[in-house]
């Protein structure tokens, strides 16, 4: 099968193993963030998300010169290393002060710095140990769908385990798995070590990367949608249930609201893996904006969903939206991350995919510092709806700049 061939590659396995294990892990502890915090301070859960998003922009400008010339793998293994030992912080200050505020803050931060080095590491090693363009689109393919199920798991999961846990016990699970594997990086076979790239300093950075895709069109355009994207994604997948979830106090078939906002992630989840189907090696313009106007659509039923539906029907009706969210949400990324690595060395790919992670997480924290207010000002469920209607446009627009009357390549 097409799909599994890159799985004959020891050091491509090996790097799905790891990253499987991280994504676990990440989303069991994303959930615990959130939940924990909505819990504790309400709307101001945004401010939490906004110094996480402020740290990842930090480490994303600060660590290209530092770290894009070294070896990707090296640097994944110190990133996941990082994050294994920080998600212990909550726990920490729980114990010792009584509330894990300080340590989920902590937490935050230094999870944000290791994931602004550990991104584009990634996307460096992938052109390291990948053939080819098609090889390198196969292997995405493989990435996204694995990764996709193992989020599904990872989000699906932790509302289950709080019936029989508290959610500040979530933070070791994500501890042991992140730092798995790093172990898992370091015992199984590596490929060889990129060749450094030719010039110097200057092709490394996120600023090297924001100037090479302002300069080409098609990026320009992709590096806009990604701000709308990201930040859109903040109110709609990741703020926006839990706060509805929480205020309304669901419970469904005897499911807590913890577990409710679980099983919400976990069906954007689900829709994320139909979404890498058939069509997911190499995307089309046409089905990354068609997808991106049905994640906006879907949102916009979402908010309806929370804001009109029934006790007994809004819990249904929520995981059938945000199921369509996920499906029309994951061709942008795969298309993109395509094309990123087809760019160049190792070291350009780097650049490039910290240019990707400072417009996104700009963005992310723009919205994370104004959702407080406009959570206030508008209501939860009218803000879900402004961010889909924001994704509708910015998919219509982008659709119009990259038709073949647009003067972009298709």
């Amino acid at each position: 099968m097409r799909l599994l061939a890159p799985l004959r590659n020891p050091p491509f396995a090996a790097l799905l193993g790891a990253l499987t294990l991280v994504e676990l892990g990440a989303h069991v502890g994303n959930f615990a963030l959130v939940w924990l915090a909505v819990e504790l301070i309400g709307d101001k859960a945004a401010y939490l998300q906004a110094a996480q998003n402020a740290a990842v922009i930090l480490g994303a400008l600060l660590g290209g010169r530092l770290l894009d010339a070294r070896d990707p793998r090296g640097v994944l293994v110190g990133a996941y290393l990082l994050r294994g030992s920080v998600a212990l912080c909550p726990l920490v200050a729980a114990w010792t002060t009584g509330s894990p505020l300080v340590g989920m803050l902590v937490a935050a931060v230094g999870l944000a710095l290791a994931q602004a080095q550990s991104d584009p590491a990634l996307q460096a090693s992938l052109t390291a140990i990948s053939g080819d363009a098609e090889q390198r689109q196969t292997a995405n393919a493989l990435i996204f769908a694995t990764l996709r199920v193992a989020r599904l798991a990872g989000r699906g999961v932790p509302g289950l385990l709080t019936m029989l846990v508290p959610v500040l016990h979530l933070f070791s699970i994500n501890a042991a798995l992140i730092l798995a594997a790093a172990l898992l990086l370091v015992v199984l076979p590596r490929g060889p070590a990129p060749a450094p790239a030719a010039g110097d300093a200057s092709l490394r950075g996120a600023f090297a990367g924001l100037r090479h895709m302002l300069a080409d069109r098609e990026l320009r355009v992709y590096l806009a949608t990604t701000a709308v994207s990201f930040g859109s994604w903040l109110v709609i997948v990741s703020l926006g249930p839990a706060l509805i979830v929480h205020a309304r106090d669901v419970t469904w078939l005897g499911i807590p609201p913890a577990g409710g906002y679980s099983l919400l992630l976990a069906a954007y989840g689900l829709g994320n893996i139909l979404g890498t189907g058939p069509r997911g090696l190499s995307p089309s313009v046409r089905t990354v904006f068609v997808g991106q106007g049905s994640f906006g659509l879907a949102a916009i039923a979402l908010a309806a969903a929370g804001a009109m539906a029934s006790d007994a029907l809004v819990m249904p009706a929520m995981l059938a939206a945000m199921f369509l969210c996920g499906i029309g949400a994951v061709a942008h990324d795969l298309r993109l991350s395509n094309m990123i690595q087809a760019a160049g060395p190792p070291q350009v790919v780097a650049a490039l995919a910290r240019a990707r992670v400072v417009a996104g997480w700009s963005s992310m924290l723009a919205t994370s510092l104004a959702a407080p207010s406009l959570f206030k000002l508008l209501g939860v469920e009218a803000c879900v709806s402004l961010a889909g209607v924001a994704l509708v446009a910015s998919s219509a627009w982008a659709s119009r700049r990259l038709s073949p009357g647009g003067g972009a390549a298709p």
